[in-house]
């Protein structure tokens, strides 16, 4: 009779369980709900929604519908106009290609903004010179004034999208130390990217952290938003609409005995998250909220053109193994190179005479030619040639970094460096196949084998051929230090991962706007890009 009595107390409980889980969640939901803001008249667009369309309207809509809109009043057909809007609007779009960082190069990306309307406007006369049926008779003197319409737009909705940019930014909050949020605010204004505004940081830990996590602290001039407890409310009090997760250990096996042992010593409350964690809360908090999240290393390659060589792991390189990975194909690189190099070679011939003729005037004791040994791609040897800028003694106490403002340059050859003209015999080597016309720079034996012992991943720029200019002297200029060679590695890694006939004709492109308008570097002085040590200060002044 006991059983019989007992078994429906324990149904009873068990259900009373799940009754109280369900109204648990449901309670949970509820108060989502609740704090959710209220709706607005028209579908909430966040600051990245509206960059976006901002874009898509003032840079490829708008000049497409100029240039209809001109042409409509000199053409017979509708279906011309929408031939000239269909043809320009396409090859707008496919020119601003996303996958490359068109704001840190703006005069290809002036070049490509100004070659869409035109490009667009043949595309248009073609296929209305094949339509045997007469439907479409549009001439060369239809598409002048539609051109330049849309280049007008075109300079407008520059104008425009900067101003708006600067009117509804992105705000950021940082998962991590209050550090790096300061160096992303930091890079953010040292390059002039504007649109984005870093608003605070969060602790990543569950318990209530060093503050009471209502935001009020500040910290390294970032404010203190509390921690991962804390990120519904702060993110919808601070409207933060991008999320960025700085480096965390993404498991137990990320870290050694000792740290693994201190890190479960620690109060649950207090002790550091993993990224699994990290994501876990994210979703849980803010799945249903306008908020977007990407990791550091991520929003740096899209942001600032390269890889964070200091959080960088090489987890990183598995993109080159994943099956879906397509580089650039060898055969077009080398045509490119090849006919690129011919052109350059003739254009060069006249130059390098002159140079040749100066060099001797200067200083008649050296050669006009300096050769040295450096290493290409797989790490075979390359001699390298270049017209001499230096003093014939200038490393007589062995190999030294070189400067912008070396002071054991020649004043001929400064002028050469200014311009670039002392690369120019390096052609001969591209022909020969040794070289390409964009690469990473090679290196001294001697300085790679000390590079490639304090910095990770050195050694990875040799899967590429080393060019004359690349992706690293466009945004970096001179390394003149440790330092600055690290930071260029940052910017061979991300041309290594993006390489492409596109990409190379773009830093072509911009390396011709580097020696007509050269601009100041802005290397950033932060320790999250290099990786340097705590104790290491970075050489100021350092190009």
């Amino acid at each position: 009779m006991a059983v019989v009595t007992r078994a429906p107390e324990k149904r009873v409980t068990s259900s009373r369980r799940n009754e109280g889980g369900r109204n648990e969640g449901m309670e949970a939901h509820r108060r989502k709900a609740r704090e959710r803001p209220p709706a607005e008249p028209f579908p909430y667009l966040s600051g990245l929604s509206a960059h976006r369309a901002n874009d898509l309207i003032a840079l490829r809509l708008a000049p497409a519908a100029a240039a209809a809109a001109i042409a409509s009043t000199r053409v017979s057909t509708w279906f011309e106009t929408v031939l000239v809007f269909v043809c320009v609007l396409v090859v707008g779009v496919l020119l601003r290609s996303p996958r490359y960082p068109m704001h840190l190069i703006p005069f290809a990306s002036a070049v490509l903004y100004l070659a869409a309307p035109p490009i667009g406007a043949a595309f248009a006369l073609a296929i209305s010179g094949l339509d045997g049926y007469t439907v479409s008779q549009i001439t060369v003197g239809d598409l002048i004034a539609p051109v330049l319409g849309a280049w007008l737009v075109t300079g407008l909705g520059v104008l425009l999208d900067r101003r708006f940019r600067r009117s509804r930014e992105v705000r950021v909050a940082m998962i991590g130390a209050s550090t790096l949020a300061v160096g992303l605010e930091a890079e953010l204004k040292g390059v002039g990217i504007r649109g984005y505004r870093v608003v605070g940081y969060f602790e990543p830990i569950l318990g209530e952290g060093s503050s009471t996590g209502d935001g009020n602290g500040a910290d390294g001039g970032q404010k203190y938003l509390g921690t991962l407890r804390h990120l519904r409310s702060a993110t919808m009090d601070n409207a933060v609409e991008l999320l960025v997760l700085s480096p965390l250990a993404s498991a137990a096996a990320d870290l050694s005995a000792s740290a693994w042992d201190a890190r479960e010593a620690m109060p649950a409350a207090l002790r550091p998250v993993s990224r699994l964690e990290v994501f876990e809360q994210v979703a849980d908090a803010c799945l249903d909220l306008p908020v977007s999240m990407i990791e550091a290393g991520q929003l740096y390659e899209e942001l600032f053109g390269h890889v964070p060589l200091g959080t960088t792991t090489s987890a990183w390189f598995q993109y080159l193994l994943h099956p879906n990975y397509r580089a650039g194909w060898p055969l077009s690189k080398r045509l490119l190179d090849l006919g690129l190099g011919v052109i350059a070679a003739l254009l060069a011939l006249p130059l390098l005479i002159i140079s040749a003729v100066l060099i001797k005037l200067t200083d008649r004791r050296g050669p006009v030619l300096h050769r040295q040994v450096r290493l290409g791609e797989g790490g075979r040897e390359v001699e390298l040639i270049k017209l001499r800028t230096m003093r014939e003694s200038a490393e007589a106490s062995g190999p030294q970094w070189s400067g912008s403002d070396d002071d054991r340059v020649t004043p001929v050859g400064r002028i050469l460096r200014r311009l670039h003209i002392d690369e120019l015999p390096q052609i001969w080597l591209v022909l020969k196949g040794e070289m390409s016309l964009v690469g990473p720079r090679p290196e001294r034996p001697k300085i790679v084998a000390e590079l490639e012992s304090r910095f990770p991943y050195y050694d990875r720029r040799h899967l590429v051929k080393p060019g004359i200019t690349g992706w690293a002297q466009v945004r970096c200029g001179y390394s003149g230090s440790d330092v600055g060679t690290a930071w260029k590695l940052c910017h061979d890694l991300y041309y290594l991962k993006r390489r492409s006939v596109l990409f190379d004709l773009l830093i072509m492109l911009e390396t011709l706007s580097t020696v007509v308008v050269p601009e100041p570097i802005m290397r950033p002085d932060e320790r999250f890009i290099v990786g340097l040590p705590a104790t290491e200060q970075i050489p100021a002044g350092q190009p």
